[in-house]
């Protein structure tokens, strides 16, 4: 009779014990979607490997350890911060973005301004400023105190004098600048009989100098659409020349 009743108590005990596991083992699955972890993101979380995590998640529940324990306890309080607050309406939120909206500088403004009229994405900016495309965007997203003043007159060139009849080859130097210089200066050679080693002759054609030129070709540096148009402008004026040929 002694035994007997020894035998119901223990099978009383496991049962509950093995209930608590399996709550533990619920609350911990819960854990895990509460805050959207992968099994292998939890068990990083919890400092063990993945074969002991999948066991935990999905195997027969089972006592969890007291450091394991006191790391979920860390995630369930991360998971209850977390939780979502009284819902605020779409206009409250576009009232609040609104009123925090930082001010435009007048530099910064000018420039978006011009962007806008002109129809230039920020690789037409840079191209027209001679700067890194990563300059450029710095300073149309404020993140400089100021935008250097030869940035803004170029654009201010480009406003004044936007047209092919007011400053022709201007739409064909951007063009241009969208491409290759080194490919464009090889093109002129060819088209004005110039061989591809005179670099002094090329450099005359386009009035540059010839370290300017090499510059170029070598990648060391770039130019403006604007200075490159003046460029276009000098190599069909010696083509012009070349084809009137030698005067009398």
């Amino acid at each position: 009779m002694v035994m007997q009743k020894t035998i119901e108590t223990s099978v009383v005990n496991n049962h509950g014990e093995s209930a608590v596991f399996k709550r533990a083992q619920d609350e911990l699955k819960l854990l895990k979607n509460q805050l959207n972890l992968s099994d292998a993101a939890l068990a990083d979380a919890l400092g063990i490997g993945l074969p002991r995590m999948v066991v935990m998640l999905y195997g027969e529940p089972e006592k969890i350890p007291g450091k394991i324990a006191s790391k979920i306890k860390v995630l369930q309080a991360l998971s209850k911060a977390r939780e979502p607050k009284a819902e605020v309406k779409p206009v409250e939120v576009s009232l609040r973005r609104a009123r925090h909206k930082p001010e435009l500088r007048p530099d910064q403004q000018e420039l978006l301004d011009m962007q806008k009229e002109l129809g230039l994405t920020h690789d037409d900016l840079a191209r027209i400023a001679g700067i890194p495309r990563s300059r450029m965007m710095t300073y149309v997203y404020g993140r400089t105190r100021s935008i250097p003043e030869a940035v803004l007159e170029a654009v201010r060139n480009v406003k004044a004098h936007g047209t092919d009849e007011q400053q022709p080859y201007l739409t064909e130097a951007m063009q241009e600048m969208a491409k290759s210089l080194p490919e464009f200066v090889a093109r002129w050679q060819d088209k004005l009989g110039i061989d591809r080693d005179d670099h002094q002759t090329i450099a005359h054609a386009m009035g540059v100098s010839k370290s300017t030129l090499l510059r170029w070709l070598d990648g060391r540096s770039g130019t403006r659409p604007s200075f490159l148009r003046n460029c276009m402008v000098s190599l069909h004026e010696y083509e012009k020349r070349q084809k009137q040929g030698p005067s009398v």
